[in-house]
């Protein structure tokens, strides 16, 4: 039988910092692993705006970004794990990509903040964490950050 995991999604924001706790709250409880993802999507350029397709990184160039991103993170906040959490780094649009890997890893639960955006920052940033609540298969623990 393979371990439990609980997904932790993270943005690297202060306000994903939020959930840490309840991440590792939550593992302890279920004996889980903590598996720390990082979802980065692919930038949309519109014709006009760009000259040449050189411009946009290449899907392999926003992976080596976040993993590189990941580690920081990891090193300024190790002290907030039990132990070293599993990570990963994903290109694409992020609740579809959190979704997906619970659902490969059989997670046992999802445990992410809500910047809890309003009105028109809501509409135009639109909200990762319902996309996740709506299309996740196991239980999501939403947090909602202070900040």
């Amino acid at each position: 039988m393979s371990e439990s995991v609980i997904v932790f999604p993270t943005d690297f924001s202060s306000q994903s910092l939020a959930a840490v706790e309840w991440a590792r709250k939550m593992a302890a409880l279920e004996n889980a692993q903590i598996h720390c993802i990082y979802s980065i999507e692919m930038p949309h350029y519109y014709g006009a705006f760009v000259n040449s397709a050189a411009m946009m990184p290449s899907a392999n160039e926003l992976e080596e970004y976040g993993k590189q991103r990941m580690s920081e993170f990891l090193e300024q906040h190790a002290a907030q794990f039990d132990r070293p959490p599993v990570t990963a780094v994903l290109v694409g649009k992020p609740s579809i990509q959190i979704v997906d890997y619970a659902r490969e890893h059989d997670a046992r639960m999802i445990v992410m903040s809500t910047h809890g955006y309003r009105g028109i920052r809501h509409a135009v940033l639109g909200s990762t964490t319902e996309a996740v609540l709506r299309d996740a298969d196991s239980p999501v623990l939403v947090i909602r950050s202070k900040g």
